[in-house]
């Protein structure tokens, strides 16, 4: 945006020509058409009908008296308070139209975040919006960054259910502490983060370095289900079978028994 006062009403919608026009009706006023173009340099051909525009929208008065009419500006208080209620209502009703439109064409599509300071403040908005329910699986490190988004979630009634491999202080959620075995640790703490919100977004953290994280943020009503089945469910399966011990073997196929046995083999360059 320019920073004179003609490029910023030409930003608001003014053409070039209105906008030396209204200041120059600011500067010196009621003053005729010919006036008006010799203070503003807008051609005499052009004057009538730029006022007769910035009479229409509400920026300039005609004045008729005996000598011809005149011409004279709204008070740029009072016009850009009304053109500020105008665009308010605008945006509101243009969000209302849009958000049905836009919806449909994005919820199939899955969003790369890069950096740790963007993937958390996206795993804070999602928090935000939650209504009714937040799962969520993260390493203890990674939790006093949500900390407060979670707290005020659960102050708005959402029941909040956390997965992780230490003990966390979060009064009012469920926490679940899945300590994982020394094999799958490397793989659990690089996964960092999975977050689903309200059965409507998820999203995927990995850790890449220490200081350096990506997501993968979705609606894709497939990825989400995906993502929640697995808070829901698949977490507990470490605790399941060190409760079972020897006896999970009981109910575990042969054929299944090494998929269990090494569960977080080494990731397969793809």
């Amino acid at each position: 945006m320019g920073d004179n006062p003609i490029e910023r009403l030409v930003t608001l919608g003014f053409s070039e020509y209105e906008a030396k026009t209204y200041l120059a009706l600011l500067g010196g006023s009621p003053a005729t058409g010919y006036q008006i173009s010799k203070s503003s340099g807008v051609p005499r051909s052009m004057i009538y009908e730029v006022l007769g525009k910035l009479v229409a929208r509400g920026a300039a008065m005609t004045l008729h008296s005996e000598g011809g009419n005149k011409y004279a500006p709204v008070a740029a208080s009072e016009f850009l308070d009304q053109l500020q209620r105008e665009h308010e209502v605008l945006v509101t009703t243009l969000k209302d139209d849009l958000k049905s439109l836009g919806s449909a064409s994005t919820h199939e599509h899955v969003w790369n975040i890069g950096g740790n300071e963007n993937v958390m403040a996206k795993a804070r908005e999602m928090i935000d919006q939650s209504n009714e329910r937040v799962h969520l699986a993260l390493m203890p490190e990674t939790f006093p960054a949500l900390k407060g988004a979670l707290e005020l979630a659960i102050g708005r009634g959402v029941r909040v259910v956390v997965h992780s491999t230490g003990d966390l202080e979060l009064e009012g959620a469920r926490v679940v502490v899945s300590p994982v075995r020394e094999i799958a640790s490397e793989r659990v703490e690089g996964l960092w983060l999975v977050l689903a919100v309200d059965g409507c977004q998820a999203m995927i953290g990995e850790l890449l370095t220490q200081n350096q994280a990506r997501a993968s943020w979705t609606r894709s009503p497939l990825f989400v289900f995906v993502a929640e089945h697995h808070l829901r469910t698949d977490l507990y399966l470490p605790r399941i079978l060190s409760a079972l011990g020897d006896k999970a073997l009981d109910f575990i196929d042969e054929a299944d028994r090494e998929l269990f046995a090494t569960p977080f083999e080494s990731r397969i360059d793809c």
